[in-house]
């Protein structure tokens, strides 16, 4: 069981209307899922959200709606809502409101298409609307001095509200409301300069929130890339695919962190490692949970297992001495890799509280052990018969589990499908 609910924060790929509660969760260290989902995607699915509208949070399971909502909820379970004193939390949510009729004034001028009309609703909002509000607002912000709930150094949801506002109204984005419109409100540019000052905000700002440029280098076979490839293709995630031959290898080995494969390059940035480059593509594919701290350490516990298939197999496989290399190799054929096949086994029929290694949901320790399982079944492990994981039925059921999946049959298609 998660120490918190299981929350997933579904949006479009920008700040708008979702940007005070991510941060508000972020603050309070709550994990949650940032879904973005993109405008293409949500024009097809629309009518599955309740009013057909996007911002929603789920909470276990549980689908809600409403941008303000959401944010006090979040403003709750974060600790930045005044739960104990209603005037104080009445104020806040004046405040809110405020902000949220100023939006609502824009979005006509968002959606209108003659660039004439457009123009005099943008010049109105500049000239009268806007200024109108925030000047009540900066008025309103004066009085809150009288409330020591409020009278303080600490972010609450009423500035994470005026940051996202104030954020978006200085990104200049909207034309001809200029990106300076709200220079001059102290207490309002204060509210805002306390937030983008908070150590978690300026992280949060730090993370990227979209998904990177990825190139993916190993062999062309399936071997340690194979799961990272399965969870690239059933997370939809776009990235180039090199596969080396030896050769090619052999002349960059020397350049590769640890002179090794795979290695994956993030935004050009390259990092090596097969189990932790799956678990990052596990999160963005959304194969890894970042709020259920249990099961996350459940499938590290399968990671650490496969890894040690490595440890057993690799130095046999690679021994030199040939006597002693098929002496290695009996002894992980009859003995250690038995042994971890049978770890494996236990643990994955300990878990029975669905279909998957990990409970009901498909994850990257299904991948792995698909990997581990199928790459058995090809017969190219020297040494290892092809038969050897016949005996653990939990782990066959596994494999065939992921090989089942849409994404993944049709990955093993290959390229043309992939298109």
């Amino acid at each position: 069981m998660s120490l918190f609910p299981k929350i997933s924060l579904k949006y479009f790929p920008t700040a708008a209307r979702a940007e005070a509660a991510r941060l508000a969760l972020h603050i309070g260290g709550i994990p949650f899922i940032d879904e973005r989902i993109p405008f293409s995607k949500f024009a097809t699915e629309k009518d599955k959200y309740p009013f057909d509208q996007l911002l929603v949070l789920e909470i276990d399971g549980r689908v809600f709606a409403q941008s303000q909502a959401a944010l006090r909820y979040a403003g709750r379970l974060s600790g930045l809502y005044p739960t104990s004193d209603a005037a104080a939390a009445l104020r806040v949510d004046e405040i809110i409101n405020v902000l949220e009729d100023t939006e609502q004034k824009m979005e006509p001028s968002l959606r209108e298409n003659d660039p004439k009309k457009k123009k005099a609703m943008r010049l109105e909002l500049a000239e009268i609307t806007i200024p109108r509000y925030l000047s009540q607002l900066e008025a309103r912000l004066a009085t809150l001095v009288k409330y020591a709930t409020l009278e303080t150094k600490d972010v609450l949801l009423h500035d994470l509200a005026i940051y996202a506002y104030i954020k978006h109204l200085r990104a200049g984005s909207i034309d001809h409301i200029p990106a300076t419109i709200a220079d001059g409100y102290t207490l309002l540019n204060a509210s805002f300069e306390k937030v983008s000052r908070h150590p978690k905000v300026v992280e949060w700002n730090d993370i990227q929130h979209s998904v990177p440029r990825l190139k993916l280098a190993y062999f062309a076979f399936g071997g340690r890339a194979e799961a990272i490839r399965l969870a690239l293709a059933i997370g939809g995630i776009p990235f180039e695919d090199e596969r080396l031959s030896m050769n090619e290898f052999a002349s960059r080995k020397a350049s590769l962190p640890f002179n090794q494969l795979p290695v994956l390059e993030v935004d050009g940035d390259v990092i090596a490692q097969s189990l932790a480059i799956l678990r990052y593509i596990g999160i963005w594919a959304g194969l890894y949970p970042t709020s259920d701290l249990v099961a996350a350490f459940r499938i590290d516990e399968i990671f650490g297992i496969v890894d040690e298939f490595s440890a057993k197999y690799g130095p046999a496989r690679n021994e030199q001495d040939p006597v002693k290399r098929e002496i290695m190799l009996k002894e992980a054929a009859e003995v250690s890799i038995p042994e971890l096949l049978g770890f494996l086994e236990m643990r994955a029929a300990q878990n029975m509280d669905g279909p998957y290694v990990v409970g009901s949901n498909l994850t990257v320790a299904d991948l792995v052990i698909s990997g581990l399982v199928g790459g058995l079944m090809s017969g190219h492990m020297p040494g290892l018969p092809a038969t050897l994981a016949d005996p653990f039925g939990r782990l066959n059921d596994i494999h065939k589990l992921v090989r089942s999946h849409p994404k993944v049959i049709k990955w093993f298609k290959g390229p043309a499908e992939n298109s």
